[in-house]
């Protein structure tokens, strides 16, 4: 990070009471970090594929790409940051900072929640205030998971997460995240098209720390608050890489917002089959069970663990960084009065959320018993759900098809079918139009019938699968089977024109 950008902070603590400074220092260090100093790290790109306007309204540019990152370090000996240093990137996030204007005073650069809720002397304080994150220390050898992280509404910048990252980071994950920004303007909205903007913007943080070769991402988990758990959700369900999901305090349990995150086009509950740890609010999981018409996702999610974590809050804020910032007082628009375990109740989100990607990323022993072990004591309830081993999926069974052949697949098929007869194997649309490729376009014209034939086996009460192998028959040569094929297809639905005529050719030509 550029240091020019922390002069403005640099006055500043020339003006602090330091006895409240050290004193907001040991409150946050209540949470016990683990081995890894944190070494953090801001990149400055462009997503020139997408455009966003420029400040002064003369035109647009690329998509801003601003990624934090925090990562296990090797020593410490770096500068370390303070709250100020990253409220001073938050600023320049959104082109709040850089003006030359006198009237540019301290508040004007801060988020509302520290300027409504501290007072001068706790806001000075907490400027200085000292985190665990150097800058551009050497990050330490070896492989390391990667979790994204999405953003929510309200809490835009990733200063509203950082206690979270760095505390993983010094758990031995990689954290990355970027500014919540909509699609053509800062203004986020609540809409399929930003919800997949923010999709879109995860996946190209993904896709730097993926680029960069000095860093061995091993394994990738995502990470939603708020609306980052709407983006979290469907790019877990579009990306079969993603190993493991943390959700907090976001509207996926059951709906709260007409179309949100189910409208999605990525939206697919059959394709969510990876473990789940969701902690939100106890009083929406109360609620939620109350209701007899209200389904939860986790009752619905057949594959992969779950666990549905009731925290014992009515503050959304309380699963930010700001339970750690020392605000005691309301801030509207945001949350009430903050009730007085509000720090150790983040504290425990934060330990819960690196035991949940211990136990399932790292398969750490000590995490898979932590997890067995929470909510018999402590603040937390936790809700456990057993899910069953997730089948190979159906694109990489076709992906497989494609490229080794049907025989290669078979026991893969079978398997599956034993273990459920009702499965869904593979998709009846997408498992003929392979087999139409194969036919008619890549010259694999056995392959073809096999596949053809499959589709039968599997959906034998479509006249769509039967009508398409008795085409497969016919331009084959195949006339008899073309024929006992067509019969069946009319069978199951008579009114197929194309099918009528096509046999009665058939049989007119005998």
């Amino acid at each position: 990070m550029n240091r020019t950008h922390l002069t403005f902070y640099a006055a500043v603590l020339l003006l602090l009471d330091f006895t409240t400074a050290a004193r907001l220092s040991a409150q946050a260090g209540g949470l016990e970090y683990g081995p890894y100093p944190v070494g953090f790290e801001l990149i400055q790109a462009t997503d020139f594929s997408r455009s966003f306007p420029d400040m002064d309204g003369s035109g647009f540019r690329g998509r801003p790409m601003r990624i934090y990152i925090w990562y296990p370090a090797q020593e410490r000996g770096g500068q370390s940051l303070t709250v100020g240093d990253f409220v001073h990137m938050a600023a320049d996030d959104f082109r709040l900072s850089g003006s030359s204007a006198p009237a540019l005073a301290v508040n004007a650069r801060l988020p509302v929640p520290l300027t409504k809720g501290l007072d001068e002397q706790r806001r000075r304080a907490l400027m200085a205030q000292l985190l665990k994150s150097q800058h551009g220390i050497q990050a330490a050898p070896g492989e390391f998971p990667l979790l994204v992280l999405g953003q929510g509404l309200y809490y835009e910048s990733p200063l509203s997460q950082v206690l979270l990252c760095e505390y993983l980071a010094s758990r031995g994950y990689i954290v990355a995240t970027c500014p919540l920004l909509g699609t053509r303007y800062r203004l986020v909205n609540r809409s399929v098209e930003d919800l997949e903007t923010e999709v879109r913007d995860m996946e190209s943080v993904i896709a730097a720390l993926r680029s960069r070769p000095n860093w061995q991402i091993k394994q990738l988990g995502v990470i939603g608050f708020d609306l980052g758990g709407m983006a979290g959700l469907v790019l877990a369900m579009r990306h079969p890489e993603v190993e493991a999901f943390l959700s907090l305090d976001c509207a996926i349990l059951f709906p709260l917002l007409p179309g949100l995150p189910d409208s999605h086009p990525s939206y697919r509950e059959d394709r969510f089959t990876i473990p789940w740890m969701h902690m939100t609010q106890a009083r929406f999981i109360e609620a939620g069970r109350q209701d007899s018409n209200i389904r939860f996702l986790s009752d619905k999610k057949k594959f992969g663990d779950t666990w549905i974590v009731s925290v014992p809050s009515d503050c959304h804020g309380q699963f930010s960084s700001y339970a750690r910032f020392g605000i005691k007082g309301p801030v509207p628009g945001y949350w009430g009065p903050v009730a007085a375990n509000v720090a150790l109740l983040h504290d425990g989100i934060c330990r819960l959320s690196a035991d949940f990607f211990d136990a399932v990323l790292k398969k750490e022993v000590r995490a898979i018993e932590t997890l067995q072990a929470a909510g018999t004591g402590g603040p937390f309830k936790v809700e456990f759900k057993k899910g069953a081993v997730p089948p190979a999926s159906l694109q990489s069974l076709l992906h497989a098809i494609n490229e080794k052949g049907l025989a290669a697949v078979r026991p893969e098929i079978d398997k599956i079918k034993a273990a459920d007869p009702a499965a869904k194997v593979l998709e009846e649309s997408e498992l003929n139009w392979l087999a139409y490729h194969f036919l008619l376009w890549w010259g694999r014209d056995s392959e073809a019938l096999d596949l053809f034939k499959l589709n039968v086996e599997l959906n034998p009460g479509s006249a769509e699968a039967h009508s398409s192998i008795g085409e497969a028959y016919m331009i084959l040569g195949r006339t008899e089977e073309a024929i006992a094929a067509f019969k069946k297809s009319l069978e199951i639905s008579p009114d197929q024109p194309n099918v009528k005529a096509a046999l009665e050719n058939l049989t007119k030509n005998k």
